[in-house]
């Protein structure tokens, strides 16, 4: 289906691109969050090193580390959930600025916030939905077994598949909500600024993946909905063209209020 095809649903309560309204508008802000997908948290050298280098330039920067287990073309099912809250595994060490290593308190916490990520037609495809449904489920009760908050992603529709849009948000956001859950309006994000701006860049050529802006973005949403941080107010583009990055950070900030009804 093309773009110039599609008319795009609208909610009459927060007027972005679903239906279903997400029951959790917000969470305690992570102070230690993993990030558990696949290629669309990877590109670009990760989403999770966008959040940590904006979340550094915040006004008030707030304590949080974060790290990535993404694989290729993965659902949640692909991921073994359990086995990232091993001790003395993932996040067990660092470097310091000097290079020593530096080890984490093994009587610390992990984790305290998990932020799953399903590949990108699971949640609406016709022979995976109840996969995605299962494990999502099953990996809420991981991370609440060890203490740790669950967190959904809502995908981005291809660029040349629109109607995606409404799709995921409504899959997603229903499990979310079945899981008592937050989801991150992401892929209204990346809707919204297409309407704005119809020549956004957040595309690679495969019409999937994201660029740099498409990364900067799925960072922007996530500080948004889960850090009680106006984003608008951080003036740091990373590798973005700062005009552009500065239209991101509004989308992100706009879509947030409204699918949370914040505003």
């Amino acid at each position: 289906m093309s773009d110039s095809v599609y008319t795009p649903i609208v909610n009459p309560v927060t007027g972005l691109e679903h239906n279903v309204l997400p029951l959790i508008k917000s969470i305690k802000a992570p102070q230690a969050l993993l990030y558990v997908g696949n290629s669309f948290f990877f590109f670009n050298n990760g989403a999770h090193r966008y959040v940590r280098r904006l979340l550094q330039k915040s006004p008030n920067p707030p304590k949080y580390r974060g790290n990535l287990v993404a694989i290729n073309g993965a659902s949640l099912s692909w991921h073994d959930v359990e086995s990232y809250f091993r001790p003395n595994a993932i996040s067990s060490y660092s470097f310091s600025d000097e290079n020593k290593v530096v080890f984490r308190d093994p009587n610390g916490v992990l984790w305290d916030s998990v932020i799953l990520h399903d590949s990108s037609q699971g949640p609406i495809h016709p022979e995976l939905a109840e996969d995605f449904r299962n494990f999502a489920k099953k990996d809420s009760d991981i991370c609440r077994q060890h203490n740790a908050t669950p967190i959904f992603v809502i995908s981005w529709a291809y660029a040349d598949c629109p109607e995606m849009t409404a799709q995921l948000a409504d899959a997603i956001t229903s499990v979310a909500n079945e899981n008592e859950a937050i989801a991150v309006p992401a892929g209204l994000a990346f809707a919204l600024a297409r309407k704005k701006n119809p020549d956004v860049p957040l595309y690679i050529s495969d019409k999937r993946h994201p660029t740099p802006a498409g990364s900067y973005l799925l960072a922007c949403t996530i500080i948004s909905s889960l850090f009680g941080i106006d984003v608008t107010e951080i003036d740091f583009a990373t590798e973005i063209e700062p005009d552009l990055a500065r239209f991101l950070r509004e989308v992100a900030q706009e879509t947030t209020d409204c699918f949370f009804s914040r505003k």
